[in-house]
């Protein structure tokens, strides 16, 4: 008798057929598991300014409990406190969902996350929801309630309560320094199984905000070329401030519809190229809920396969190619490698790390999915690729 699926986050009815698609039984743990925050909060420690040794001992002088990651070897592991009962105090602030899930880790609520509020005033403790009415925070305001919805900018509720909690790493010395980056390890694993080497030619079709671009200039030591594609100068900008933080100068930022690099960067040829483009970030979490729709899940697909078609154009003969996702359907993944197979003519290839399971459908053993039900760490999908004919 198969077991009743428990739509704890409130999936669509098709998309919820999706998910039990590629992950069958499997399927309430895995919703179980996306529910709730990892055990660790990965942070990425720059290797061209400091040491693993060396943050770990800052952050534990801090108060913080962490220890160096066991799988990647620039890898900080934070321990995930929680979570935690809050009950509700003063007036609502309401969170988009993003911004919710971030003031569910402790995160502080910034402007542009604000969707309304009650009326406050500045100083007053206030209770933060998401769209739904879930509690996820209490802090102190710091914004007027009355700010224009497009001149919200900066702080508006400073978090002191949470249901689960982890340092204010943005606000820490090592953070102002340079010396460190939030990124979760399936993330780090996509840049090391990308394999760059000092000197090359890399692109990152859909860079901004740049975690993977600025991880693989560190991985080449920042030695070579890394074209940072991405449509948005906005988020480009985040990138490049970044960058100036972490030290990083290999990097030339892009502001182009990658989709069409080949047309119009005729004689680009890259050594590599990462592919990590726009999702459904069904993986994600902590989730409060989710209201991705199946349709999204098709159409991130079909917008995936043409940055893979650009990525085979661009790539040189012999050349490496990694497409990586930090969501959990067939459509987004496995079968967005088969279309790299067999229309773009790509070979699919083992990875130089492995921690996660095989891709779910025949013969894509040498894919990587990183499913939540079986590791502390966001749902998440990685293929490597060679080119091996001109085209």
């Amino acid at each position: 008798m198969e077991a009743k699926i428990e739509n704890i986050l409130g999936y669509e009815k098709r998309l919820l057929e999706a998910i039990v698609a590629a992950y069958g039984e499997r399927t309430n743990r895995l919703l179980n598991a996306l529910s709730r925050a990892p055990k660790d909060y990965a942070i990425r420690v720059n290797i061209l300014k400091a040491d693993v040794e060396k943050v770990v001992k800052a952050l534990l002088e801090m108060g913080v409990d962490c220890k160096a990651s066991p799988i990647m070897e620039e890898a900080v592991l934070v321990e995930v406190k929680g979570p935690f009962s809050l009950e509700r105090e003063g007036k609502t602030v309401v969170a988009r969902k993003g911004a919710a899930e971030s003031v569910m880790m402790g995160s502080n609520l910034y402007g542009p996350g604000v969707l309304r509020t009650d009326k406050y005033r500045l100083g007053d403790v206030v209770s933060v929801e998401d769209p739904k009415g879930h509690l996820v925070g209490k802090g102190i305001a710091v914004m007027s309630p009355k700010t224009d919805c497009a001149k919200r900018r900066g702080l508006a509720v400073e978090i002191k309560e949470s249901i689960y909690r982890l340092p204010p790493f943005r606000e820490c010395s090592l953070y102002k320094q340079g010396l460190i980056r939030e990124q979760s390890i399936p993330a780090m694993i996509a840049s090391r199984v990308l394999e760059p080497k000092r000197g090359e030619t890399v692109v990152d079709v859909c860079a901004a905000p740049g975690g993977k671009t600025l991880h693989i200039a560190q991985l080449m030591g920042d030695e070579g070329k890394i074209y940072a594609f991405d449509h948005s100068e906005r988020r480009l900008e985040s990138l490049r401030t970044d960058a100036e933080r972490l030290g990083v100068r290999s990097v030339i930022p892009v502001c182009h519809d990658s989709r069409y690099i080949d047309r119009d960067f005729p004689t680009l040829r890259a050594d590599r190229v990462i592919v990590d483009p726009p999702c459904s970030a069904l993986g994600v979490r902590p989730k409060l809920y989710e209201d991705a729709t199946y349709v999204k899940v098709r159409g991130c697909a079909e917008y995936q396969k043409q940055f893979m078609r650009v990525a085979s154009k661009i790539a040189k003969r012999g050349g490496t190619i990694v497409y990586s996702t930090c969501t959990l359907t067939l459509e987004e993944n496995e079968e967005v490698v088969m279309y790299a197979l067999e229309e773009l003519g790509l070979d699919l290839e083992d990875q130089c790390i492995r921690v996660g399971e095989g891709g779910f459908l025949p013969g894509l053993g040498y894919a990587q999915r990183f499913s939540p039900d079986l590791l502390e760490m966001p749902g998440y999908f990685i293929a490597k690729f060679t080119k091996t004919e001109e085209g």
